[in-house]
């Protein structure tokens, strides 16, 4: 349950309690978001901001971007799991895109890679990125060291 001071926020269903702290003696100001349902802190640290409205927007742009990320890596993890059993999904980013490999009995013998843009996009289709994520994996799927 959210403090009182906090606001929720619902960002691809899940519910977020983000509280805004502030100013310090920097004056600057502090949002932490916490998932309502797990009570789990979204960040090892803070948001900050200039202003109270600064650090909520700074907020909602980091949270959109872990969630995406976090969806992705579900995905993947879902597709690795029926298609190479066993296997740990590794992703890697760059300023670009979001990689992912495989380690364990299997490997990609060409990375996945999706640009970062698409996976933060509120119209981010997740089906339409299962079914790409799978044919790229029916492509280049492999058994490590064959």
């Amino acid at each position: 349950m959210p403090d009182a001071k906090a606001e929720e926020i619902v960002v691809f269903g899940r519910r977020f309690a983000l509280a805004v702290e502030g100013p310090d003696a920097d004056r600057r100001f502090s949002v932490t978001i916490r998932e309502i349902v797990t009570g789990r802190v979204l960040t090892r640290t803070p948001v900050r901001g200039r202003s109270a409205a600064d650090a909520r927007d700074r907020a909602l742009e980091v949270m959109h971007n872990l969630l995406g990320i976090e969806r992705l890596h579900e995905i993947l993890v879902d597709v690795a799991r029926e298609l190479a059993p066993g296997a740990e999904v590794d992703l890697v980013e760059d300023a670009r895109a979001i990689h992912a490999g495989l380690t364990g009995g299997w490997e990609l013998t060409v990375p996945f890679a999706i640009p970062r843009d698409e996976v933060y996009d509120p119209d981010f289709d997740p089906d339409s990125v299962r079914e790409l994520i799978r044919e790229h994996f029916a492509a280049h799927l492999r058994r490590a060291g064959a």
